[in-house]
């Protein structure tokens, strides 16, 4: 799924922006451990602009740099490949997910379209969007 759609998902009234209210709900809905303060300064963070709503191109920025942080902190080793061991490692230590190296090797394996054993970023990406 594209990060437009993601996008489209969230805007419930179908303007082409997400306001406060549209972000928060799609934020608590996908990560229901968030605080309002939380929710409310990224909103910000992600409103470029100011004008107090969230369009498309700043949605997608923001969502991007965050994917790639989220590839970078997984990728331990750096070599731009993403292994069923650095993702137990990451979803055990930073995270916190009781995963177990059984269920991250499936989930590579699901999301490894080359079959090379790992995820690069466009498959890591693919694995996250599954939630969406």
């Amino acid at each position: 799924m594209s990060l437009e759609k993601i996008f489209k998902r969230f805007d419930k009234n179908n303007d082409g922006t997400l306001s406060l209210v549209e972000f928060f709900d799609a934020v608590l809905k996908y990560f229901p451990g968030f605080f309002q303060e939380d929710i409310e300064r990224r909103f910000k963070e992600i409103d470029i602009n100011g004008n107090g709503q969230i369009n498309a191109n700043e949605f997608v920025l923001w969502f991007e740099k965050i994917l790639k942080i989220s590839f970078d902190v997984c990728d331990v080793d750096g070599d731009g490949k993403v292994t069923a061991r650095e993702l137990h490692l990451v979803m055990k230590t930073i995270i916190g997910k009781p995963h177990t190296k059984e269920v991250c090797a499936e989930q590579i394996r699901i999301a490894d379209t080359d079959s090379d054993g790992c995820l690069n970023y466009e498959e890591f990406k693919a694995l996250l969007f599954s939630d969406f």
